[in-house]
């Protein structure tokens, strides 16, 4: 029995429609050519879904279209259709959130579209394009291929290592933070922390459910893209995503997760694209230092014009890691507009910044000398999370022993930091110290004043974490312009 006979009827005549139209593409003009390429992609399609695919069946190949051919027809609507609605190649590069020479490529022929910027001017609602509007056929050559990954402009990481081991054999000083979080290793002591019950727990009685209810209330029937900056593992902001999809009752999602870390990312990414798969979102990774936000022209298109929302989130306590929280908010985040939303986390303060330090430091479990009060294995495995930079990048051998000091020198009012300070000893006998971590606590009703002056006003808040690790959830709206002081 042939090949042919050995399969059922219908996928028979599938194939035979495929090899009619494969013989009849020969000297046809290319309009016609497109339309039965198209054809031709939909019948296999068919047979893919029916899993008729075998090596004993190969499909006939499909034609290779020129470039040209490919984006003719798409190049001629979007040109007509950003002329019907009034926009130039600039505004409409924009409000999409590209570059101007990727319109003016597109529209001319010069380059073909990216997925990317596919999905992006999808997102423009002048335009009214659809799905359907779009040459996907772009990425044929592999029907798995998905653009989910970039790296952002101007990110060099060897570049970065190369100056944290720079650092590390220095007479001492500040470590960046974002410099933990860089190699293999760090990363993989980092996951071990995310791990501990202690520290995971504390984490999902965060009270996401709440947010998400208040976040979708805000945007309404809008998409929404979520920027996750820092997020590590990425557990607290898929946890969010799954509470958004759950209660939105529809799919469009974006996560965009930046991290500076590899390793990080990696790990962040799949556990998002596997828990989010059969859930409807989309899932993009970025290798980027999100202090550099308003570099990332790909995340900040206009939301006033398009039928999009952001949220922003600096979860697991990112935000009080910040250097200078308000320099942040105000440069970094500078591309976000009124609308836009920001949900972060903080650790509250033990005692007021007004009492004494010694009642601070008897209060805060973070500044205890002694483990009393504290949970020995988490602080461990911090210790050597902190220290272990400084025992890879050093030249020499060395004794590191990590300590907590008290900073009352901080940008918002009524908030003080632990400052986790690694006291190094070289063979020679030597003392050199570095701050390697920073983590601050809150007064909140100042810390929301303090954000509101950088117009960022508080839609919701939520307490967790209860007596031992007082926390609180913060969602707050861009509310425009920050207010200016003269003096």
């Amino acid at each position: 029995m042939s090949a042919q006979q050995s399969i059922p009827w219908e996928q028979q005549a599938l194939h035979i429609a495929i090899d009619t139209l494969q013989e009849a593409l020969p000297g046809k003009p290319k309009d016609q050519q497109q339309a039965l390429h198209m054809s031709l992609m939909t019948l296999r399609g068919y047979l893919a879904m029916q899993n008729s695919v075998d090596e004993d069946l190969p499909l006939p190949p499909l034609p290779s279209p020129s470039d040209s051919s490919r984006t003719s027809k798409f190049k001629q609507l979007l040109s007509e259709r950003r002329t019907m609605a009034g926009l130039s190649q600039v505004r409409l590069a924009e409000l999409a959130g590209l570059p101007e020479s990727a319109i003016a490529n597109i529209e001319s022929g010069r380059a073909l579209p990216t997925q990317l910027a596919l999905l992006h001017l999808l997102s423009v609602p002048e335009l009214k394009l659809e799905v359907s509007d779009l040459p996907w056929e772009v990425a044929e050559a592999d029907t798995n291929f998905a653009l989910n990954c970039w790296l952002a402009p101007g990110f060099d990481p060897v570049k970065m290592i190369k100056e944290l081991s720079m650092q590390v054999n220095s007479f001492g000083g500040h470590i960046e933070q974002g410099y933990l979080y860089m190699d293999p290793m760090s990363a993989a002591d980092w996951c071990a922390i995310a791990d501990l019950k202690d520290y995971d727990e504390m984490q999902s009685s965060m009270q996401l459910d709440r947010a998400a209810g208040v976040i979708l209330e805000q945007c309404g029937k809008m998409g929404l893209d979520v920027v996750a900056l820092g997020p590590g593992s990425a557990r607290n902001e898929v946890r969010l995503v799954e509470q958004l999809l759950a209660q939105g009752g529809h799919g469009d999602v974006r996560l965009y997760l930046l991290d500076i870390s590899q390793p990080l990312l990696s790990v962040a990414y799949r556990h998002a694209a596997e828990t989010l798969a059969d859930r409807g979102g989309v899932v993009f990774a970025i290798q980027g230092n999100f202090h550099h936000l308003p570099r990332y022209g790909q995340l900040l298109y206009s939301p006033q014009r398009a039928h999009r929302r952001r949220l922003v989130t600096m979860l697991g306590h990112t935000f009080s890691n910040l250097e200078n929280e308000l320099r942040f908010v105000r440069n970094s985040l500078v591309g976000f507009g009124a609308g836009d939303l920001l949900l972060l986390d903080i650790r509250l303060a033990y005692a007021s910044t007004d009492r004494p330090a010694e009642e601070i430091i008897e209060k805060d479990p973070g500044l205890l000398k002694s483990r009393r009060g504290v949970n020995s294995a988490l602080r461990q495995r911090w210790d050597e999370f902190l220290a272990g930079p400084i025992r890879r990048y050093a030249n020499v051998q060395t004794e590191i022993e990590v300590q907590r000091v008290l900073d009352l020198s901080c940008p918002i009012p009524g908030s003080y930091a632990v400052d986790a300070r690694a006291r190094v000893r070289l063979p020679s006998g030597e003392e050199r110290e570095f701050s390697v971590y920073y983590s601050r606590r809150y007064d909140p009703t100042k810390l929301q004043a303090a954000l509101s002056r950088e117009g960022w006003e508080t839609v919701a808040h939520w307490a967790y974490g209860g007596d031992q690790n007082p926390c609180m959830l913060f969602l707050l709206r861009k509310s425009g312009p920050a207010l200016r002081l003269v003096e």
